[in-house]
């Protein structure tokens, strides 16, 4: 693996602690784009403040999509849970499950560490 490669990496097994595998991977930033182009809507008001036509613009997000959309993303197969590994079930689990939620925060958290592993090995040789 280069830094020049485009396709995104595989995803990566963890063990789950008390039993059963997740299979997740990190998001690239195309797809982070593409759930933000999903999930956020510009809005703009206009408003007269002290005497004065002003414009204001922010950002609304379905943050409810968006953390759909993304766990979907991320959590690709699991292995011993009675349910299937659909978006519906990944949801419902993070909702319902601080637990899991913390597991996957820590599973993330090894990718990064040892993406930039990797970055470090690439630029030394």
């Amino acid at each position: 693996m280069t830094v020049f490669d485009i396709e995104e990496a595989p995803g990566v097994w963890f063990d789950a602690p008390g039993g059963g595998r997740v299979q997740i991977r990190k998001p690239t930033q195309a797809t982070l784009k593409a759930i933000q182009k999903q999930t956020d809507k510009k809005r703009v008001e206009y408003k007269r403040i002290d005497g004065k036509a002003e414009r204001l613009e922010w950002t609304e997000r379905d943050e409810e999509l968006h953390s759909a959309l993304f766990w979907d993303h991320v959590i690709m197969a699991w292995e011993g849970a009675p349910y299937p590994c659909d978006r519906e079930h990944k949801t419902l689990l993070l909702d319902q499950s601080p637990a899991f939620g913390k597991f996957l925060g820590a599973c993330l958290a090894k990718l990064n560490a040892d993406e930039v592993v990797q970055a470090e090995a690439l630029e030394k040789n």
